[in-house]
């Protein structure tokens, strides 16, 4: 399957109070690069990163050399939130891909291992989702049989309403470290002080 990984990183970050996803997460990787590193560890497939409301600053650091060279698809409709933003990533890349990964750039403690899990469980039927906190969520592969489905997202909860659905069947895979993602500088100097441990 020729999968293709959407980092999705449009938002504001409103609750961050800046632009959080080139915020210093260690010595050498912002929160962005960092989940850029790790998608691209993994080799599953061709990575690309959503882009919004901080679309010009990410630009300008992906220039500057701070971001690897993967391609920035600006949504315009990011104020829509993230359904769109996949709405907007999918019609970009459907003709060219079998198969979506759709991941967050604030999963911080995602690894390339994490991602690989996916890959190998992908099929052309199923939806490939992590379960953290008793529920269902990103990352997740979506087959193309779902292409029409996520072209078709809108409001700030994704396609989450496709891994609810019954329409497809959804294989789940137990991810703990999904649940950790940053939404607060508290978070962020929680995250650091974790790695200086």
């Amino acid at each position: 399957m020729q999968i293709a990984v959407m980092i999705m990183a449009a938002g504001e970050g409103k609750r961050f109070g800046g632009c959080k996803l080139l915020s210093e997460l260690d010595a050498s990787h912002s929160i962005l690069s960092h989940a850029v590193e790790m998608a691209t560890a993994s080799q599953i497939g061709p990575v690309f990163v959503v882009t919004g409301r901080w679309h010009n600053e990410i630009a300008k650091a992906q220039r500057l050399g701070l971001l690897a060279q993967v391609p920035l698809y600006y949504c315009p409709q990011w104020t829509q939130g993230l359904g769109s933003s996949i709405a907007h990533g999918t019609q970009i890349l459907a003709a060219d891909f079998d198969a979506m990964m759709i991941t967050l750039a604030d999963q911080v403690a995602l690894s390339s291992q994490d991602f690989k899990q996916f890959a190998i469980s992908a099929t052309p039927e199923h939806i490939v989702c992590a379960r953290y906190n008793n529920r269902r969520g990103v990352p997740a592969l979506f087959p193309a049989s779902c292409f029409s489905q996520l072209t078709q997202c809108a409001g700030e909860h994704g396609a989450r309403h496709l891994l609810r659905s019954h329409s497809f069947p959804v294989h789940e895979i137990l991810l703990p470290h999904a649940a950790y993602d940053i939404d607060t500088q508290e978070a962020l100097a929680d995250w650091r002080h974790r790695l200086q441990r």
